[in-house]
């Protein structure tokens, strides 16, 4: 079974509102935002869903 990486420094990112979609397992390549790479794995996206712009701090990215 893949493992999820947690050896990522956080991202911290300003982001307009809308809905975004995490990886959760360690393997996309256009980290943080998943890419697709989990097909075949038990992981799923994580959906950030914002109202209003706003900074955040994604760490451990890959962490459930």
């Amino acid at each position: 079974m893949t493992q999820p990486s947690t050896s990522r420094e956080p991202f911290v990112l300003p982001l307009d509102a809308g809905t975004y979609w995490i990886c959760s397992c360690g393997q996309s390549k256009n980290a943080p935002y998943c890419d697709g790479s989990h097909k075949g794995t038990p992981f799923q996206p994580i959906a950030l869903e914002l109202e209003a712009p706003q900074t955040v701090v994604i760490s451990d990215w890959a962490k459930q």
